[in-house]
């Protein structure tokens, strides 16, 4: 029983947090901006991959390359996030870079290294290692610029706290998995169950952004 909380716990925390915010889309009226709708649709992309992958585990069906699209899928959802909020062009081009860079490097590891039914977790760590570029360089700006604001308060803090909080604790997940699948085969499921632990927290700390105010005005952002 406490091994199947872990190995659903990817899918349970993701359904969870959709469940609220749609309670209080319906019962309370909240409505939800931009920053608020990409990181839903983060959450209910996991909810339909991460079932569906769970699903053709459990028919004993290869499932890997759903895990290929959930990682370009995820890098792109939240490349589209860091575009909009950061507010000048050169970090928003800073964006566009790195996804032309993933993008190329992950049709490599796919026709060299990865292929499609293997776990991509090269290519997630490189996904994680943007992702947490991106939150840190957020951060820096937004420190810098808005001194003035409580940030604990605000949406977009929330948003990067999560991202930095999930991908950051999985860039170690993804970069030692390959090494740990050949040397300890049996016990990498414990990886795995660290990684849905760290996605459940990430969902609910994206929660707290979608029911925070926003931070920065829409003029600056």
């Amino acid at each position: 029983m406490d091994r199947l909380i872990f190995v659903y716990l990817d899918i349970t925390a993701p359904l969870v947090v959709f469940i609220l915010v749609l309670f209080a889309i319906l019962q309370k009226r909240m409505k939800l901006i931009h920053f608020d709708l990409i990181l839903l649709t983060f959450i209910l992309l996991q909810i339909i991959l991460n079932g569906l992958a769970n699903f053709l585990q459990h028919h004993k069906i290869n499932n890997l390359w759903i895990y290929h699209l959930n990682c370009i899928v995820t890098q792109g959802i939240f490349s589209v996030y860091f575009y909009h909020i950061f507010p000048s062009q050169r970090k928003k081009k800073l964006v566009v870079y790195a996804v032309i860079l993933f993008v190329f490097y992950y049709i490599i590891n796919i026709l060299l290294i990865q292929p499609y039914n293997t776990f991509n977790s090269y290519s997630y760590a490189l996904s994680a290692f943007f992702m947490v570029s991106f939150a840190l360089v957020g951060f820096y700006e937004w420190m810098k610029e808005l001194p003035a604001y409580n940030i604990v308060h605000l949406k977009e803090f929330w948003g990067s706290a999560g991202v930095l909080f999930y991908f950051g604790s999985s860039f170690f997940i993804f970069i030692s998995f390959q090494y740990l699948s050949l040397v300890s085969p049996k016990n990498v499921g414990i990886l795995w169950w660290l990684h849905n632990v760290f996605l459940a927290l990430g969902c609910f700390l994206f929660l707290k952004a979608i029911f925070s105010k926003q931070w920065i005005p829409k003029s600056s952002s």
